[in-house]
């Protein structure tokens, strides 16, 4: 353990979080022990039961922390904005960028879902889900969206195209000769996606 840990908590517990993300999203929670983060971190055991009490509670910080960044711009963005079709566009757009420069947040959530995690994480998703899907609701009731859709659905759809990308990109330009390693790629997806939503596939 350090002098600069034993004297400043605040740079303590940002090391045992970014050493326990590092090992929960290298080996998952099951196999992840708290020796090894504390190894990681350069910190006892003890320091972390003090600042977390338990695996279980260091897991749940380490996946807000990550995810919490998300919600609060994705949050503003649905607060400032009017209820349009444009909004909705920008908030796919934000969760597609944001996603690429935050990959651990993609294999975060996979654990999240295998996981069915009902923490606090969960609680920001759900609030914000809520949110996003009212926003949907009254640019349907504007006449900006489809009425005929459910809400939640088109929510659904737009995080899936976001969030499958992330996940499988490797393994389905691989099959159709691309490069996965270029952000030229990304963005030609996103615009794809984008028209595929807004649009459908038949022709105009």
């Amino acid at each position: 353990m350090t002098a600069a840990h034993t004297r400043d908590p605040e740079a303590t517990r940002k090391a045992i979080l970014d050493a326990a993300e590092k090992a929960f999203l290298s080996k998952g929670f099951a196999e992840t022990t708290t020796s090894h983060i504390a190894s990681l971190a350069g910190v006892t055991k003890s320091l972390i039961h003090h600042h977390f009490g338990s695996k279980e509670a260091l897991w749940e910080e380490v996946k807000v922390r990550r995810f919490s960044v998300y919600a609060t711009q994705q949050m503003d963005l649905l607060r400032e904005q009017e209820p349009t079709a444009e909004l909705l566009r920008s908030s796919m757009t934000m969760y597609f960028r944001f996603l690429r420069g935050n990959p651990e947040l993609v294999r975060m959530m996979a654990w999240m879902f295998l996981e069915q995690d009902d923490g606090k994480c969960a609680d920001l998703d759900r609030e914000l889900t809520i949110a996003g899907m009212e926003k949907i609701r009254q640019a349907q009731e504007r006449g900006e969206i489809r009425s005929d859709l459910n809400p939640g659905f088109i929510l659904f759809s737009f995080i899936g195209l976001a969030q499958h990308w992330y996940q499988d990109k490797r393994w389905m330009l691989d099959k159709i000769g691309l490069s996965a390693d270029s952000e030229a790629i990304d963005e030609a997806y996103l615009e794809d996606a984008v028209k595929i939503f807004f649009e459908g596939v038949l022709p105009r």
